[in-house]
């Protein structure tokens, strides 16, 4: 039997369909859109994943001088902080030596192979007379201070290996003491002064940028030049500061003397009696005249001048 279907209710349902598709074509038109919004605007706006954080290498200066040994820098772990301090402790605490702790554990600090080594160079800096140093800033290990031989100087140089093998580029500048301690002379005076000018030629007493802030390099010359004052506690000494050519003269000249003023607070500082006399002369006396040159530290200086009163 054939099925015949009411027009009537055709007709009715007829708009129900059609609406129904209306109201689908509307949905997923709307779900389409969404997907393009999303697509397109919200990786401008909404990062994936947040972005890495600045890595700050690790740092270490440590400086051995009057029984006391000072540990300033950043490390990335409290484990490399405690192993260090652990064997400060072991090597020198017992000899009256004081340890103090002055370093920074921050997490931005990155990971370096060199810090692992640091409990073994320690005994290092008891082999030195007096003072000592160890600084290392990026790839560089620089060594300062005095031993007694040039046996116990070949010592050092064989036990800072460690640091070697772990990338360091070493930069030495242990001195061996002089076998005689004759008074000073006219001729030891001006020797005295051909060795100082030899480590300011070398390696210049550094200051941050625009500042008379001296840097933990700056520190590591001064104590070099330490050493050699000792040998002349009386003899009058000129501090003399000179700043680049760029700026203005008048900052330039005030820079300068601040500059000197704190080179001489670190030297008296250290115990040294000399009669030091400071002067700032700004940028009036350049070593180049050139105003932008790569590279132009040279006329950036500070300069130690034994003052003759005879």
């Amino acid at each position: 039997m054939l099925y015949r279907q009411d027009p009537q209710s055709s007709d009715q349902n007829h708009p129900q369909r059609a609406e129904f598709m209306r109201r689908a074509r509307i949905l997923a038109g709307g779900l389409v859109a969404l997907i393009l919004f999303a697509v397109v605007c919200i990786p401008r706006h909404l990062p994936s994943q947040p972005l890495a954080a600045a890595i700050t290498p690790a740092s270490l200066y440590i400086s051995f001088q009057q029984n006391s040994l000072v540990f300033r820098g950043s490390l990335p772990s409290e484990r490399s902080k405690t192993a260090i301090l652990q064997q400060a402790h072991t090597l020198y605490a017992k000899k009256g030596i004081r340890v103090t702790d002055q370093f920074t554990v921050d997490p931005q600090v990155g990971a370096a192979t060199w810090v692992d080594t640091i409990p073994q160079l320690l005994p290092i800096l008891g082999w030195m007379v007096e003072r000592g140093s160890i600084i290392i800033d990026g790839h560089s290990l620089v060594l300062t201070g005095q031993v007694s031989s040039p046996r116990e100087k070949a010592d050092v140089l064989h036990a800072i290996a460690p640091a070697v093998r772990a990338g360091l580029t070493i930069e030495d500048r242990v001195m061996v003491a002089p076998t005689t301690t004759s008074p000073p002379t006219s001729v030891s005076l001006s020797a005295l002064q051909l060795s100082l000018n030899q480590v300011l030629a070398k390696s210049s007493i550094e200051f941050e940028p625009d500042s008379a802030t001296i840097t933990a390099k700056g520190h590591a010359v001064l104590d070099h030049i330490v050493v050699l004052l000792q040998k002349v506690p009386t003899a009058p000494i000129e501090i003399a500061s000179h700043t680049d050519i760029g700026g203005a003269a008048e900052h330039n000249l005030q820079l300068s003397r601040h500059r000197a003023d704190a080179v001489k607070q670190y030297l008296t500082r250290q115990g040294l009696t000399n009669p030091f006399t400071t002067i700032g002369y700004g940028s009036t006396r350049p070593l180049s005249n050139r105003k932008y040159q790569p590279g132009l530290p040279q006329n950036q200086r500070i300069e130690l001048l034994m003052i003759r009163t005879t």
